[in-house]
């Protein structure tokens, strides 16, 4: 399949379920999986600056880690639609690990453990396949298998039904997307326990209304689940 310039700027802001390629849930090869947010591309919202408290550094590293991103995900695009995606995705998803890396040396312990709970709020049961998360969850090798599997049975899911998109409406494409999502979601949480589910939600921490339409769009900031 031919990705163009357009498709590929219009995933920034995001990573997939495969970024975690530094550990050990690493190695979960290509595929269009289920897409999360990136912790320095959240912490570029107002709202998530306000709640996270962040000095003027750290705002500006932020703004700075988002902008690299971008300059990057436009790079892909020079040759007008080429281009082997699994490739891209692959490289990308180091990049974005680095980056948020970066972001996290410069937060305190409250503030990792608040942006924490707020990526689990926006990625959802995806964000179990985040390393610190997992490690604050304390899952088990075999959760992380079962993980595995289930993101590679979402992934293959998720490219099948994508395929007939295109036929949909808008309207049509977001309820299909939607449902997809839910889907994709208790897959991953059936490999919790139910403790570990309720431990889950109270990482999530108290919910905050986060507006991700700067993060959205042709510009480089993805465009979520749609």
């Amino acid at each position: 399949m031919m990705f163009s310039r357009q498709f590929a700027i219009a995933i920034c802001g995001l990573v997939t379920v495969s970024m975690f390629a530094n550990d050990a849930m690493a190695q979960r090869g290509g595929g269009r999986g289920q897409a999360t947010r990136a912790r320095y591309a959240l912490a570029t919202l107002p709202e998530v600056q306000t709640e996270l408290k962040m000095n003027d550094e750290q705002k500006k590293l932020a703004t700075e880690l988002l902008a690299k991103q971008r300059e990057k995900m436009a790079s892909f695009g020079g040759g007008g639609g080429g281009g082997d995606f699994a490739a891209m995705q692959a490289e990308m998803a180091k990049l974005n690990t680095e980056l948020d890396g970066q972001l996290e040396s410069k937060l305190d312990d409250a503030q990792k453990k608040r942006l924490n709970g707020l990526l689990a709020q926006v990625n959802g049961a995806a964000a179990l396949l985040d390393a610190s998360i997992a490690k604050a969850m304390q899952l088990n090798e075999e959760q992380i298998g079962k993980l595995k599997a289930a993101n590679e049975s979402n992934r293959s899911a998720r490219r099948e039904a994508m395929a007939g998109f295109q036929d949909m409406s808008q309207e049509e494409r977001q309820a299909a997307m939607t449902k997809l999502t839910e889907k994709e979601n208790g897959a991953l949480l059936a490999t919790l326990t139910e403790e570990q589910k309720k431990k889950f939600e109270e990482l999530k921490g108290t919910p905050l209304k986060i507006d991700q339409t700067p993060l959205r769009g042709g510009r480089g900031g993805g465009r979520g689940q749609q």
